[in-house]
């Protein structure tokens, strides 16, 4: 993605993150279910929820601000 400004660049820094965390929840998550371990596996679970909630609200305020520079979504 050619970067536009400095906070297109932080926004895409910050998707890229989010994504990143997403990866190693969703990982971890997974390792606790085949281990058995149901109370980290749900602990892990609502991480995963507010991570989702996250990445919508990086990748709309990407979106917002690449429309503001007149580029798609």
């Amino acid at each position: 993605m050619k970067q536009q400004c400095q906070r297109c660049s932080e926004l895409f820094s910050s998707v890229a993150a989010v994504l990143d965390d997403l990866t190693s929840l969703t990982r971890a998550q997974s390792e606790a279910f085949k281990a058995g371990d149901m109370d980290e596996f749900t602990r892990l679970d609502k991480e995963l929820e507010n991570a989702v909630g996250l990445k919508e609200r990086s990748i709309g305020a990407l979106r917002e601000h690449r429309r503001e520079h007149g580029l798609a979504g």
